[in-house]
């Protein structure tokens, strides 16, 4: 009985019905956060597409090529396809909301993948980890892609993929 007398007391009411509305309103506060900073993206991302003469896909057709990668918990809100002399390359950028009670934190990620054909394996080098696996190399980078880092990145594997003997590009559709 003392705890009920107590819960309700008008001043334990009021913070019981302010947390409930709080609750319920910070799902919508993030995916408004979440449109904003998408929205805001689009054209720096839509423009590196014209640049490389790669496609853009949105919320709902975006996502990872590799079987790992798309059972990742983030959801993929941008994927940018191109082709980068004869290797197919995936950007996918997506955005895992942390809740808060008091703001909505949104926490980014993005992977770039390039489709080929290398037996299984993990490599690190100097300023990233490469993973070889399901017919895809991939690293995956925290925070949003960086437009003007992207392509030096995407050279820099390349690079690498080159000094690597048997190491061929091959059509991302193609089943492994």
């Amino acid at each position: 009985m003392e705890i009920l007398a107590i819960l309700l007391q008008p001043h334990v009411m009021v913070v019981i019905a302010i947390s409930v509305v709080m609750a319920a309103l910070l799902p919508h506060r993030r995916a408004r956060a979440r449109s904003e900073a998408l929205a805001s993206r689009s054209p720096a991302m839509a423009e590196l597409a014209k640049t490389l003469d790669g496609s853009l896909s949105g919320q709902g057709q975006a996502g990872a090529w590799s079987p790992r990668l798309q059972r990742s918990k983030p959801e993929a809100e941008l994927s940018l396809d191109f082709r980068h002399g004869p290797w197919h390359v995936r950007v996918t950028e997506a955005c895992n909301p942390k809740p808060r009670f008091t703001e909505a934190l949104l926490e980014y990620e993005h992977c770039i993948e390039i489709a080929t054909m290398v037996p299984p394996r993990k490599m690190r080098l100097e300023f990233f980890s490469l993973s070889f696996e399901d017919g895809f190399v991939h690293t995956v980078c925290q925070g949003q892609v960086r437009p003007d880092e992207l392509v030096f990145l995407v050279d820099m594997i390349l690079e690498t993929l080159d000094l690597m003997p048997g190491v061929e590009p091959r059509d991302p559709t193609a089943v492994v």
